[in-house]
């Protein structure tokens, strides 16, 4: 079933989060999408929806695709969650950690089969 909304609250978070990664105020990204301040605060506490035109200018300029700030939702797809979280995670573990993340990993697939039949 498709989810019926996007979580505003987590794409806020995410630019936000991504903004302060990068070095930058809010004054600095409002100015690059051509918004107010206030606008860009109520986007990232969610206190209004973000319109699509909106998203697309941010992810410009902050450097990132428009998947990045959907990766905390339903909309997300798998391959962008693998690709923009998990593989750059993996990238910092040492050889015995990632042997333990596949073990992980198999036991939660197996749990994922029995479950679903």
């Amino acid at each position: 079933m498709m989810p019926k909304e996007v979580d505003y609250e987590k794409v806020g978070q995410r630019i936000r989060d991504l903004r302060i990664k990068k070095g930058m105020t809010q004054a600095d990204l409002a100015a690059l999408v051509d918004c107010s301040n206030n606008h860009l605060s109520h986007i990232e506490t969610a206190q209004c929806k973000v319109s699509l035109n909106m998203v697309l200018k941010i992810a410009y300029a902050l450097d990132t695709s428009l998947d990045y700030f959907l990766l905390d939702t339903p909309f997300a797809r798998p391959e962008s969650i693998i690709n923009m979280e998990i593989a750059s995670k993996l990238t910092k573990c040492s050889t015995a950690t990632l042997v333990a993340i596949n073990k992980s990993i198999d036991v939660l697939l197996e749990l994922q089969e029995q479950l679903s039949e």
